[in-house]
């Protein structure tokens, strides 16, 4: 063989060897590199559908009352602070009226003096009525000013009457003081709130269920609150009332108040404390159902990343499908698939896994999500 031709040779052997190891080496950063995925298997089971408050919503009392000063006067004695138990008739605040009160008095006196003013003008008409020297009008007219002096004199006196009952406001049932507007000294004029009295026990979550929701909700419906101030704990309770209006503008959400109501006595949950509620409106069996997260949206459609093969398990290598689905009921947790999916599938359930598309090379790792649409 000729010398020039053994070098052609040697020239095309390492160029074949560079471009192998070139592709190997796309192969090996590209196509050859797995993306981490986790999966979880689809298999049938129970779908809670539950519809959650919009925002955090707030523990009430069903008994509140405000108490408000009726006349103008000042705070001279208000012994009680927030969150102290009261009792029906216990004192809440003592008013000085004394402001209000001279002309209170003043009215009093005018009145009186003009009431004993007209009676001993009736005397006097009636005792020259009986001698024929007044005629029978004057009379009458001397009687009636009388009358109107006399119902102007008692209202006078009903009025200090009532304005002294004013100065001091009582409690009208046994309960709690959950919030106190007002201190001594200070000067208050008819309609100044001075304590809110709420009862403890009879208690409620009031919570704001969006507009879109609101057909789903039924009285009696179960419900679980938990409770800030209770981490860990679930209270069981119902759905007493739904508000007919719906409120919220133009550019707000709208939503109308539910009334939730505890099953058992809570005496530990107070009015004013923030909970979360969890209206369970449906349980469907033997569905599939898939973790919410799972599902992308795609020019309007629903789609699910799944993995190549079965009976994949934590290292091994498969191919991620992009399928479109068809979804039904969702409780935000899980959302039930009616379409496009079989038993057995296993799910991408974390789409959003850096340069994952369709036929992309995945591995597959452990995965916690549970594969059911079923709460802990």
């Amino acid at each position: 063989m000729k010398p020039q031709s053994r070098l052609m040779k040697r020239k095309w052997l390492w160029l074949l060897l560079v471009g192998s190891a070139v592709a190997a080496g796309l192969w090996l950063l590209g196509e050859g590199k797995a993306i981490p995925v986790k999966v979880t298997e689809l298999k049938p089971d129970e779908l809670r559908v539950i519809v959650n408050a919009t925002t955090t919503s707030t523990v009430k009392s069903e008994i509140e009352v405000t108490l408000s000063a009726q006349r103008t006067g000042r705070v001279v004695r208000l012994p009680v602070r927030e969150g102290d138990r009261v009792k029906a008739g216990d004192i809440i605040t003592r008013l000085d009226l004394s402001e209000e009160s001279v002309q209170t008095q003043s009215n009093l006196e005018q009145s009186k003096a003009n009431f004993q003013e007209a009676e001993k003008n009736k005397i006097r008409a009636e005792a020259l009525f009986n001698k024929s020297m007044i005629a029978q009008q004057d009379l009458d007219a001397a009687r009636r000013t009388h009358e109107v002096a006399r119902a102007q004199y008692h209202a006078a006196m009903a009025d200090a009457e009532v304005k002294q009952k004013y100065s001091i406001i009582r409690t009208p049932f046994d309960g709690v003081v959950a919030q106190k507007y007002t201190e001594v000294g200070e000067l208050l004029l008819p309609g100044s709130r001075i304590v809110m009295i709420v009862h403890p026990e009879q208690i409620y979550v009031l919570a704001t269920i969006d507009e879109v929701d609101l057909g789903r909700l039924r009285p009696d419906q179960p419900v679980s609150i938990t409770v800030d101030a209770f981490p860990g704990e679930i209270f069981q309770g119902h759905v007493r009332r739904i508000s007919p209006i719906v409120s919220g503008g133009k550019l707000e959400t709208r939503t109308a108040d539910v009334w939730v109501y505890f099953n058992e006595p809570q005496p530990r949950i107070k009015p004013g404390m923030s909970a979360d509620v969890e209206i369970l409106v449906m349980v469907l069996s033997n569905v599939l159902s898939v973790p919410s997260q799972a599902i992308i949206e795609r020019d309007g459609k629903k789609q699910i990343y799944c993995a190549a093969g079965s009976a994949l398990k934590p290292g091994d290598v498969s191919r991620a499908v992009l399928k479109p689905v068809e979804i039904g009921e969702t409780n935000w947790s899980f959302t039930q698939i009616t379409g496009g999916l079989a038993a057995g599938e296993l799910v991408i359930t974390t789409p959003e896994a850096e340069g994952l598309k369709d036929q992309a090379r995945i591995k597959i790792e452990p995965d916690e999500t549970r594969p059911s649409g079923t709460d802990p």
